[in-house]
């Protein structure tokens, strides 16, 4: 990942994936596709191989196993998380604290939970694994890396920072949100922007663009 300036004042992130392309990417695809659908520990990469449309020799000679085609899965799925992020700092319209806090809760909700309020399939995938907290731990990790790097660089040019480690303060918001929302699935989306701009103390009027 590497930051740039947009127009002299506003910083954005330009990602580069480390999401797998081709017949690699077919393979992981493939993989995390069973893995939903009927779980890991029944899946064989015999099972991926057809669901890929490839031979096993052809997965053998992208992975040295399952359990790399497992590590490619997870990846995949870290991907979707900063993805969904970038996503949103790029729709967002500058200076507009608030509608942009709402997009950022509903695109949390989203990367997490259906809109019936089920969790998504991958949460099964990473509990079935028993590799929640080291997942919780990177996804936050490399979602804040993302947003310290555009989103607090940004907010600071424009606002007073009210809060000391900044970085840290980020890490507790998104770990704490997925708490919450865990602890009371009924929380409303006016509660959890309530929650972050009280935690990061942020200055909710909306800022004019430079000219």
């Amino acid at each position: 990942m590497k930051t740039h300036r947009v127009d002299g004042h506003t910083s954005r992130l330009s990602l580069e994936s480390r999401r797998l392309t081709g017949q690699a990417g077919q393979i992981a695809q493939a993989a995390r596709a069973l893995y939903e659908k009927k779980g890991v520990a029944k899946t064989t990469v015999k099972d991926i191989a057809a669901e890929a449309g490839v031979t096993r020799e052809l997965v053998y000679y992208y992975f040295h196993g399952k359990k790399e085609i497992t590590r490619a899965v997870l990846d995949d799925y870290i991907e979707d998380l900063v993805e969904s992020a970038m996503v949103w700092n790029e729709n967002r319209e500058f200076g507009k604290t608030r509608q942009s806090l709402r997009a950022c809760v509903q695109a949390f909700r989203r990367s997490l939970y259906d809109a019936a309020g089920n969790e998504r399939p991958m949460i099964r995938v990473i509990e079935e694994l028993g590799v929640r907290d080291a997942f919780d731990v990177r996804a936050v990790r490399e979602t804040v890396n993302a947003l310290d790097a555009c989103v607090a660089s940004e907010y600071a040019q424009f606002h007073k920072v009210e809060i000391e480690m900044v970085y840290e303060m980020f890490c507790v918001v998104i770990f704490g949100m997925v708490g919450l929302v865990k602890l009371n699935p009924a929380i409303t989306d006016e509660e959890l922007m309530k929650v972050v701009e009280q935690t990061l103390h942020l200055d909710m009027e909306d800022t004019e663009p430079p000219r």
